[in-house]
């Protein structure tokens, strides 16, 4: 068949035989292949390439041993600015398809200088292979791991501690958790670094504390220097859910501290922050341009570590900041008090809620712009309405996923035009895309 088109997830698309859509993984566009049938559906089939009976010119060989089994990248095997020009048709795409929107200027996209060991955290299940823990990545929709030591889009200091960490688990006969049985101790390894610092922090999440993490602990803060604390995160649950509520300290600290545009955050364990340094820096560049020069207030929802509530501080007298998880707010406040910005209102709960509350204030302000970066799964539903009702003049919605920004942007498309959208690459070699978005309120 022939491959008309990339699809999510880095399958091919064309059509089956009997002409339902068919979605080939291993297949790019412009590609002729057999394929052989996996799932079977309505309206659509999912396959897999068994031969390739004409090769586009965009097709290169992967960097990675373990591709494509790993379920981390999609895209290794495609030219990379064939890629760029995929993520900025699915932007436009996503506008009409999903949003019904036509004649939004999507701006070109801002594709990274280098597309390899960019991720500064990973997060790795723990299995077991020929009786020895392993480190690595799930399959695509399975939780079967891929062992590796070494993955091509992390930061190279993540990549000297996992076959460390994968030592001593062994040398310490520490149990890998089995999902089947419910039994064992290990279930993730999550690293992240500085950029900034040139540290690192790692956290072992295991179904309990067992004493001989602490020698764990200590026996990789000597391997590799450049980890600057250990961690413990308890998750006894079943399920697919890989933090549990209470974590503590092994060895060494619990924070990191990262640079971006000329400010300081401090990172702990768990706390949420952009995994790309250096696209992230351009995110939040496209981002502050969108807003107005010099505003009295400025709201940031959905603010995480506080990174484009203290950015967006230089642009107005004031900002307000919502995030639900405690430990970012927690965070975000030692963020801008070590940045001295003292004009940066941070609080915890639903932006929902929060929001309500707002509005509900005698006299409350309207604010001159509000910044959106929400997860991928969008806005909550009561958040549209109430920015509605807000009325500030500009909203700039950093978004992670172009479907659900569609979706959003067509809600508030009544009060609002959409100008433009910049997306940017943050997730090279994957299928993801972010852009931002930028609304002026309609006369």
């Amino acid at each position: 068949m022939a491959i008309q088109r990339m699809g999510l997830e880095g399958e091919g698309v064309g059509e089956w035989p009997d002409g339902r859509v068919a979605f080939v993984a291993g297949a790019l566009p412009g590609e002729t292949a057999r394929a052989r049938l996996r799932d079977s559906h309505r309206t659509y089939v999912k396959a897999v390439v068994t031969e390739l009976l004409q090769i586009a010119p965009e097709r290169v060989t992967p960097r990675c041993p373990v591709f494509p089994a790993c379920g981390g990248c999609a895209l290794q095997h495609w030219d990379y600015q064939a890629e760029l020009a995929y993520k900025t048709q699915r932007v436009r795409e996503a506008l009409q398809r999903v949003g019904h929107l036509s004649g939004v200027a999507v701006r070109p996209i801002l594709g990274a200088e280098n597309p390899w060991h960019y991720r500064n955290k990973g997060q790795f299940p723990w299995g077991m292979a020929d009786g020895r823990p392993v480190l690595g990545l799930y399959r695509r929709q399975s939780h079967a791991v891929v062992a590796t030591d070494r993955c091509e889009i992390q930061d190279p200091l993540i990549n000297r501690i996992l076959p460390v960490a994968r030592s001593w688990a062994e040398r310490l006969r520490l149990p890998v958790y089995d999902e089947a049985t419910r039994r064992g101790l290990l279930r993730h390894l999550l690293v992240r670094t500085s950029r900034w610092e040139q540290k690192a922090l790692v956290l072992v999440v295991g179904t309990h504390f067992d004493p001989r993490l602490a020698r764990f602990a200590e026996a990789v803060q000597e391997a590799v220097p450049e980890v600057a604390g250990v961690g413990f995160n308890e998750n006894p649950a079943p399920g697919n859910r890989v933090l549990g509520p209470v974590t503590r300290t092994l060895a060494g600290r619990d924070y990191l501290v990262e640079q971006l545009l000329g400010m300081r955050f401090r990172l702990s364990f768990t706390a949420f922050f952009q995994v790309n340094p250096v696209q992230v820096e351009r995110l939040y560049q496209a981002a502050l341009e969108a807003l107005p020069g010099d505003a009295d207030l400025i709201w940031d929802l959905y603010a995480g570590v506080g990174t484009l509530a203290a950015l967006a501080s230089r642009r107005a007298r004031e900002v307000w900041a919502v995030e639900v998880n405690p430990a970012a707010v927690a965070d975000a406040r030692k963020n801008f008090a070590e940045n001295r910005l003292f004009t940066v209102k941070m609080e915890v709960g639903s932006t929902a809620e929060v929001l309500q509350r707002w509005l509900r204030q005698p006299n409350s302000p309207t604010p001159a712009a509000v910044i959106l970066d929400p997860p991928r799964s969008g806005l909550e539903a009561a958040v549209a309405p109430l920015l509605l009702q807000a009325r500030p003049q500009r909203l700039v919605y950093v978004s992670c996923r172009p479907e659900t920004l569609a979706r959003d942007l067509a809600l508030l498309h009544v009060g609002y035009t959409v100008d433009y959208l910049q997306p940017v690459d943050m997730f090279p070699r994957t299928d993801h895309v972010e852009a931002v978005a930028c609304l002026t309120r309609r006369a």
